[in-house]
């Protein structure tokens, strides 16, 4: 297809689907290489095109894999589907392969497996979007880990944090590298606050991962530097407003006294996102009084797509 024809059959380039879906571009790739998920158009020079077709196809997907479908498997269930022949899937078969993922992660973090367990998450990286491995993989494995509270568990998890936070950084720096290069679009800047913590810092950079996916650039402040003057950071920064998240409760000092007195020095919106805000409820009756404070509930995939509707992204 020439190139010239791309907007006439309403055709979209691969980093406008990612934008527009949450998914990264390396895992749509991975997708229809490794996956035979997707079968997008290609331009003279070899570019992919997506149809609104593949879009609807990248939801289905989605939906599978919230599911708890293994990747592997989707294609074959997706085709049933269509065919009316499988109105219904084996229930097993949906519901094993995050757990799966999550007693693969957990047996190779016993055994200090680290070549097979970096293996892993890349592979994981790129075959499942940020926001669905955080839900679904991540905080369920975190859960697990936690339960566990023998000297040996304690180690494993020093093994692993540092080990999934490195990943998560290697991979956001690439993925940050390919969102600046489209120089042609404007994208909105987010201000991230980071809380202290191993396992915090490794869900922030999986968070950073979705929003980045969905073209939302993403500058964190680590505590306690964004304390002082986050009015004067977000306009120096040219950010549409911040964004503080966390999987865990928050210390008390941090969001009854410390967040409100920040916030209060902002002329933009400050979102509240993760599961601090059902374990906190009653905790952000200060935060709440502020007009500019907005609480994003659900889950990470929704979180996302509130800010992505706030931004106009």
């Amino acid at each position: 297809m020439a190139e010239s024809e791309v907007a006439e059959k309403n055709y979209f380039p691969i980093r406008e689907i990612a934008r527009r879906t949450g998914v990264q571009a390396v895992t749509l790739r991975a997708w229809e290489r490794r996956y035979g998920l997707l079968k997008p158009m290609r331009t003279s020079k070899g570019h992919r095109l997506y149809s609104e077709e593949e879009v609807l196809q990248i939801e289905r997907v989605l939906q599978c894999l919230a599911r708890g479908v293994s990747i592997g498997q989707v294609r074959d269930l997706l085709a049933r589907e269509q065919s009316k022949s499988g109105e219904s899937t084996e229930a097993g078969d949906e519901k094993s392969s995050w757990q799966a993922m999550q007693d693969e992660a957990a047996c190779l973090i016993r055994e200090y497996a680290e070549p097979q367990l970096r293996r892993c998450i890349d592979q994981w990286l790129a075959s499942f979007p940020a926001a669905l491995l955080l839900e679904y993989w991540l905080k369920p494995l975190h859960v697990r880990l936690e339960r566990s509270r023998l000297p040996e568990s304690q180690r494993a998890q020093l093994f692993f944090w540092p080990l999934l936070q490195e990943q998560l950084l290697l991979a956001n720096g690439i993925a940050r590298k390919n969102l600046y290069k489209e120089k042609s679009v404007a994208k909105p800047r987010l201000l991230l606050l980071e809380v202290t913590g191993q396992d915090q810092q490794a869900f922030i950079q999986m968070f950073i991962a979705a929003l980045i996916a969905a073209g939302i650039e993403v500058v964190t402040l680590a505590y306690p530097a964004w304390l002082s003057g986050l009015g004067t950071t977000v306009r120096e920064f040219g950010a549409q407003g911040v964004v503080c998240y966390s999987h865990k409760a928050l210390p008390r000092n941090i969001l009854g006294r410390e967040l409100p007195d920040a916030a209060r020095s902002m002329e933009a919106p400050l979102w509240l996102a993760g599961d601090f805000i059902d374990m906190q409820g009653l905790a952000l009756a200060e935060l709440n009084q502020l007009s500019l404070t907005k609480i994003l509930a659900g889950n990470a995939e929704s979180v996302v797509v509130q800010l992505r509707e706030s931004l106009k992204v």
